[in-house]
Order: C-alpha cells, then structure tokens, then sequence
C-alpha cells in the first residue's frame, strides 16, 4: 500500500502539471480562433466563454491520455534515474507489481474519457452549434463593432454594416455604411444598394427590428455601370435581423453515442465518429502499459532519454487514428474494407506492447535455440 499511494501520488500531481499547460496552450489557440471571430463580428464577446466552457469536455478527452502517458514517463523515468526501481527490484518488488500499483489511476482517467467522450462531449458539442445559430439572429447593433465592417449573409446576398461611433447606452450609430449586394452565379453582385446615413438606431415595430437612419443618402445600381441613382433622405429604415447566413451543417459530433450506434450503418460519418469516441477510450490503458517499459532508462543516459521517441510513437497512434477517421468518412459505396477500420490500429498497438514487455525474452530464446 505504502508503494501504490507513493507512486499514485507523483503520478496524480505531474500528471495535473502536464494537464494544466497542455490546456492552457490548446485553449489560447482556440480562444484566439473566436476572438477573432467576435472582432469580425461572426459571435458576440459574451458568448465566447460559454463556447469555450462547452469545448472543453473535448479538449481534455485528448488532453488527458496524453497527460497520463507523459506523467507515467516521467514518474517511473525519475524512478530509474534515481535507483528506485534498482532497490525495489532488490526488494522483491517487480514490474507486476508497478503494473497493479498504476490499475487505479488508469482506471479513474479511463473512465474520466470514456465519460467525456460518449456523453459530456456531444452534449457540448451540440450547445456550441446551438449558440452559433443564434448569433445569426442578432441585431446589429448586438454584434457592431465600431470601425470595422460588419459582414453578414449566404452566397446570393451579403450585407455589410459599418459604424464610425456607437453609443450601446443610448442605441445610436454615427456615420453609418450599409451596403447591400445580390449575387449572380458567376459570383459577381448584379445589384447594390448604398446607404450612408448621419445617424441610426434600432426600432421595433410590429415585432420586425429596423435601423432608422437620418440625414443620409441612398445609392443604387449595378457595379461596372453608370445609371446610379441617388436620393436624399431625412429618415429612412432598413431592416435587420433578415438576412441569412449560410447555416452550419449539422455536426455528427453533437450526436449522442445512443443515435451514431443506430445509424452506423447507414452514415459513414457516424461510423467514423462512433468508433473514434470508443478509440479514445482504448488509447487510455494502452499508452498506460507502454510507457512502464519505456521509462526504464539508465542513468548514464538522462531521463528525457526515451521521452520524445515515446512521444513521437504516441503520435504516431493518434495520427493513425484520425488518418483512419477521415477516409471513413470519405468512403463511398458498399461496406467498408478490413483497413478501414480502427480495431487493426489498436490491435498493431497492443501487439507493439506486448513486444515491449516479452519480445526481449522471445528473441533471446530464439536466438539460444
């Protein structure tokens, strides 16, 4: 017992260690994605921590078996370094028993992502899509920010929207810019209406949003032409809220685990999806066992000795996985082929494993023979 809380314990706080700056680096690439979708005006400031509150299920069901690899690595290569192992090993202590001491670690983080995986993070994954959609029926006056072009619509019909100042409190814009376009095939605008106005605020009216402006002019005609006309106005309303931006696809990732298990046989992309959640989960006890004989090191040799190699081959396995996730999903016609699915990776994992622990005595009984 003494042995089992011993390494449990520097196991649990490197482990959190190398947990806490691998989301701290995927989480600042993210919320750099989104902010600078909030500066274009695609989301709202005050929806990107809701976003990155649901996002994060997902980033730590990739986050943590890595987490748990790296900080068996270095646990036992520390170990190595330091002549524990030697003296457990003189103890009586062998490699089985590191084995049973690290069952109830591996089964907590096992359980940790195979929760994350097949429940919490479609359940995330389906609110984003849903916060998303909702950003698109935001007014204007919502989603501005001041002195940056405010682009919104589909492929046939764009607006864009620009305010010089905005007063949030009082709900007025000065010197406003919209311009409506209408899209050909070829994607060239056959029609475009101007307007520049002094002011402008929100109106509601019989439940339809407009933009009052005053003290403006309208343009309209068709660029590369001369027949533009122009009209002076003191007020005049546009209205927001219509225009409609291309609608994001419905995500097979924000489908529960329940939907993909019904339907796999019909939708590659949820086959796909479907056996990576459940490849998650392996990836857990598998890179467990092979990072015991991979920290053993000698002294002579460092302990970082054997880190990056073991992390390349971790690589290697994830890499294989999403290789494999994607031509799933890209397959086409007919049942999928033996390669195409991710139980062969697993099964060219867990024989590397083995490899590690026995192929020494294998080969060494072979080559006395």
């Amino acid at each position: 017992m003494i042995l089992h809380r011993y390494i449990n314990r520097q196991l649990f706080m490197t482990t959190v260690m190398v947990t806490f700056i691998l989301v701290m680096v995927l989480v600042s690439g993210r919320f750099i994605k989104y902010l600078a979708e909030a500066a274009a005006g695609e989301i709202a400031a005050d929806a990107l921590f809701m976003v990155m509150a649901f996002r994060m299920p997902e980033f730590l069901q990739m986050i943590v078996p890595l987490s748990l690899y790296i900080g068996l690595l270095l646990v036992l290569g520390r170990m190595h370094m330091d002549n524990e192992m030697v003296v457990l090993q003189a103890g009586g202590q062998g490699h089985g028993r590191i084995v049973r001491s690290l069952v109830v670690p591996v089964l907590v983080a096992t359980t940790v992502v195979g929760m994350f995986s097949l429940y919490v993070t479609p359940r995330g994954d389906a609110e984003v899509t849903r916060i998303f959609e909702e950003q698109k029926d935001r007014s204007v006056l919502e989603l501005l920010t001041p002195g940056r072009f405010h682009v919104k619509g589909s492929r046939n019909a764009q607006r864009a929207t620009y305010a010089e100042h905005l007063n949030r409190e009082k709900g007025v814009l000065e010197n406003v810019f919209v311009a409506d376009a209408r899209f050909e095939g070829q994607g060239d605008a056959n029609r475009l209406l101007t307007v520049w106005a002094k002011s402008g605020k929100l109106v509601l009216e019989d439940g339809i949003s407009y933009l009052l402006l005053t003290d403006g002019f309208q343009y309209q005609g068709k660029p590369g032409q001369l027949n533009y006309r122009e009209i002076g106005f003191d007020e005049a309303r546009v209205r927001i809220g219509g225009e409609k931006s291309d609608s994001r696809p419905p995500e097979v990732r924000g489908r529960s685990t329940q939907e993909l298990v019904s339907v796999r046989n019909e939708n590659q992309e949820a086959m796909a999806e479907l056996q990576w959640r459940i490849s998650l989960i392996l990836t857990v006890p598998i890179m467990a066992l092979a990072a015991i004989p991979l920290a053993r090191v000698n002294p002579r040799q460092g302990r970082f000795y054997r880190l990056i190699p073991a992390v390349l081959g971790y690589m290697l396995y994830v890499g294989m996985l999403l290789v494999c996730r994607s031509a799933i999903e890209d397959h086409r016609g007919g049942p999928l082929p033996w390669y195409l699915h991710m139980a062969w990776i697993h099964l060219v994992a867990a024989i590397t494993v083995f490899l590690l622990y026995f192929g020494g005595r294998i080969f060494r009984r072979r080559a006395a023979a």
